[in-house]
């Protein structure tokens, strides 16, 4: 048999010694990817719904004390079956009272009006009462408890009536000429930064909150009748709720300091 000149080449596999087999390599860790969550769904807008104040009283230049109903719904869950509801303890919550003011008026320009933002919250303690034994002339139950905050956001809008100093922004005013040939030129050294800043500041408008009522009024959307129970009694966790929010603030607004200097 003739050989066309190919080489098989063989070599047999690397001995493994003993500790080799005794201590195997560690696996590497690889990190895995973690899912990215995706940013938070927004709402069609971002409008905030306006509120009328029902009564705007400005006691004095830096005092207005503001009334406003502001009506709210929701729909919620509760944690077990609730035979009926026991009590509700409701309390109003403010986390934000932001005052923004118009601008100055300007020719040619419409005009705005104050407005008021407020948000917050009303946190609800809901005591109900549980079915756990029941035949068809009695029910044996037990209280739970289940507290929710519900949020509430406005835009108040405080109209003309009011006598608000308008804010004006920081402006450099422009600078009249023409100057002198011989004096244009005199200025301080361009490598030289001096300066002396100074600031009168104003105090930020706050609110306080004076007096708030919670009117509501609470639909069971999920109610069947009770399996085993007597007549007409029943179990539901789906709650719909309606309130109207009373509230009235009192919004102090800024303290103009007198830069005046002080005579002896």
């Amino acid at each position: 048999m003739t050989n066309n000149g190919h080489h098989l080449w063989t070599q047999k596999s690397p001995s493994i010694t003993n500790w080799i087999r005794q201590h195997p390599s560690r696996l590497i860790y690889t990190p895995q990817h973690q899912p990215i969550t995706p940013n938070p769904a927004f709402p069609l807008t971002a409008t905030l719904p306006m509120c009328t104040p029902l009564e705007l009283n400005q006691t004095n230049l830096n005092t207005v004390l503001i009334t406003i109903s502001i009506p709210a719904e929701t729909v919620f869950t509760l944690p077990t079956n609730a035979l009926e509801i026991k009590t509700t303890r409701k309390k109003l919550k403010i986390t934000q009272c932001r005052f923004y003011n118009f601008l100055p008026p300007a020719p040619g320009i419409p005009q705005d009006t104050p407005k008021l933002f407020l948000q917050g919250f009303v946190r609800k303690d809901i005591q109900y009462s549980e079915a756990v034994r029941q035949t068809a002339t009695s029910i044996e139950g037990t209280i739970k408890d289940f507290i929710l905050k519900i949020p509430i956001s406005c835009v108040v809008d405080l109209g003309h009536a009011l006598i608000i100093p308008p804010t004006h922004f920081s402006y450099t005013p422009p600078t009249s000429g023409p100057f002198s040939p011989e004096n244009k030129f005199l200025s301080g050294e361009l490598t030289e930064f001096n300066m002396v800043t100074q600031q009168f500041l104003n105090l930020l408008p706050h609110c306080e909150l004076l007096f708030s009522q919670i009117s509501e009024m609470d639909d069971a959307l999920d109610r069947i009748p009770l399996p085993g129970g007597p007549s007409e009694e029943g179990v539901f966790r789906t709650l719909q709720e309606k309130m109207i929010i009373l509230i009235q603030l009192r919004l102090n607004l800024q303290h103009i300091i007198d830069s005046s200097p002080v005579v002896d």
